[in-house]
């Protein structure tokens, strides 16, 4: 299962890319973990299988650097930071296998 997450982006003209454009954030996560949280900075964005649909809607991460942040409880948690310049991909892709806590 793939979930797509972000903001609304107008990107310039035939796929042309600007220092600010940022970049659409996707994660992926088994079956069983879409009702994992996303946090993106700190904050509480949705769980990972309503985002990207109404009304969550898809992420956009802005030029700079980010914490992105899956949890579930029973299993830990799955951490990145991205760095988002004129280098950065339109799409950042996270693979998010949240292993079982043995405890």
């Amino acid at each position: 299962m793939v979930v797509t997450l972000g903001l609304a982006l107008v990107l310039p003209p035939m796929g042309c890319r600007h220092a600010d454009a940022g970049t659409a954030l996707r994660i992926e996560v088994p079956d069983a973990d879409r009702d994992a949280d996303l946090y993106v900075d700190g904050n509480y964005v949705g769980q990972v299988g309503t985002v990207g649909k109404d009304p969550v809607g898809p992420v956009m991460l802005a030029p700079g650097v980010h914490r992105v942040e899956v949890r579930k409880p029973g299993r830990f948690p799955v951490q990145r930071t991205v760095r988002v310049d004129a280098d950065t991909p339109a799409e950042t892709v996270i693979d998010a296998e949240l292993l079982e806590d043995p405890q």
